[in-house]
């Protein structure tokens, strides 16, 4: 890829300034609503989460690469072998069996949901608490883990491996994940910094977005229920 003023230009305005920064402006703005409005607001937040930011996330990537006139499948491959796929598939098995064990904790022990209740509390009201929300949860799981792997891992590594080498590229990639997710606080952007490696080793491994985008949607997934278990009203609590 030889990147252009086209690259450029979308990489400034919605890496380093949209999502950081309007996500940020944005989220207080919810903050304000929800406190007011309760769910409704809540639900309005992941229809435009869904439908403005992601798709738009999705829609100017596709126009910046395809307008470049590259293949459409370059976005979602690579030729870069950075590992053995298995160190992939292994990550991607242990990850499972981390993120399948929140909800059962959340479950089985009293004391393991109050644990990831306090976990949750900076993100608390832009987390599910009734199964109207959850539905909307799931489709806002599902659309991070398409558009944002499109963007971040498909689009951002290509870019940045123009310029930088493979390494750089991950970690470059990985700290603009990380800022993007700057309203879930410092230990939320460290959280997301940390999956950004992940994602783009998985992605370099296995040379397709596939493995990323299943372990992506399936940990926000994962969020969403536990955040329902643990956070909903007149939750049953379990020795």
């Amino acid at each position: 890829m030889v990147a252009t003023f086209w690259d450029h230009g979308l990489v400034v305005v919605v890496f380093v300034v949209i999502f950081p920064l309007m996500g940020l402006w944005s989220h207080r703005r919810f903050l304000k609503r929800v406190a007011v409005e309760g769910e409704p607001a809540l639900i309005r937040e992941y229809r435009q989460t869904i439908f403005f930011w992601l798709a738009g996330l999705t829609l100017a990537t596709f126009a910046v690469w395809l307008g470049q006139r590259r293949p459409l499948g370059a976005l979602f491959t690579t030729d870069e072998g950075l590992f053995d796929s298995g160190l992939a598939y292994g990550m991607a098995v242990g990850i499972a069996f981390g993120i399948m064990a929140r909800p059962v904790l959340a479950l089985v022990s009293s004391k393991a949901a109050a644990g990831l209740a306090e976990m949750m509390q900076t993100l608390a009201p832009f987390l599910p608490k009734s199964p109207r929300a959850l539905a909307w949860g799931f489709g806002v799981s599902l659309a991070a883990g398409v558009a944002e792997e499109i963007a971040y891992r498909g689009f951002l590594m290509a870019y940045l491996a123009s310029m930088a080498p493979t390494w750089g590229a991950v970690a470059a990639s990985a700290l603009l994940f990380g800022a993007a997710h700057l309203y879930q606080g410092v230990v939320g952007v460290v959280a997301t910094t940390a999956l950004g490696v992940i994602f783009a080793v998985m992605y370099l491994s296995t040379g397709s977005l596939l493995l990323p985008m299943l372990m992506h949607a399936l940990i926000d997934v994962s969020s969403m229920v536990t955040a329902y278990l643990v956070l909903r009203p007149g939750r049953i609590s379990t020795p």
